[in-house]
């Protein structure tokens, strides 16, 4: 029985790696954004591929748009010029763990925030202002988008994988 518990938690370390480990940290408390937070959107944006671009634009390991990488330079002070810096593990990891930060303060929930950085802001504030997706205006007890609804599932999935096996 133990050795069936050993295999399992090896299988499920193998999906659910630990990568990037000493730019994670320091980047998650830089910015306040727990680690097992952090690995979860990494896993389900990427799984881990540093050069991924996806349809939309969105690059790297935590499929940061360049429009964002933009945004955020007013926080970061950097200029991700080329798209060789947006593809650098290093920056990519800041800007997605940054832009999370920032959602996380702005709608103090995860489910929204997490919302927010795969529809976009915009997009999330007129959900928090329908009925029909919130009723206080805070919170989202319908997402539209199934897109948007099922990476809310897998990355808080992924979140409790990450806790449970590496951050208890």
């Amino acid at each position: 029985m133990l050795f069936l518990f050993w295999v399992s938690r090896a299988v499920i370390k193998f999906i659910y790696p630990l990568k990037y480990e000493d730019t994670i940290e320091n980047i998650s408390q830089k910015y306040n954004v727990e680690k097992p937070l952090i690995y979860a959107i990494i896993k389900c944006e990427s799984d881990f591929e540093e050069k991924v671009e996806s349809s939309a634009g969105a690059l790297g390991l935590m499929q940061v748009t360049p429009d964002t990488f933009k945004w955020l330079e007013k926080y970061t002070h950097n200029h991700y010029i080329s798209k060789e810096d947006m593809l650098n593990p290093e920056n990519n990891i800041e800007c997605g763990t940054l832009f999370m930060s920032v959602l996380l303060e702005k709608y103090k929930n995860l489910d929204v925030s997490l919302s927010a950085y795969n529809a976009g802001i915009k997009t999330v504030d007129g959900w928090l202002k329908e009925k029909e997706t919130s009723h206080d205006g805070k919170s989202l007890y319908n997402i539209p988008y199934g897109e948007t609804k099922k990476y809310v599932n897998k990355v808080k999935f992924a979140y409790k994988v990450y806790k449970f096996i590496y951050f208890r």
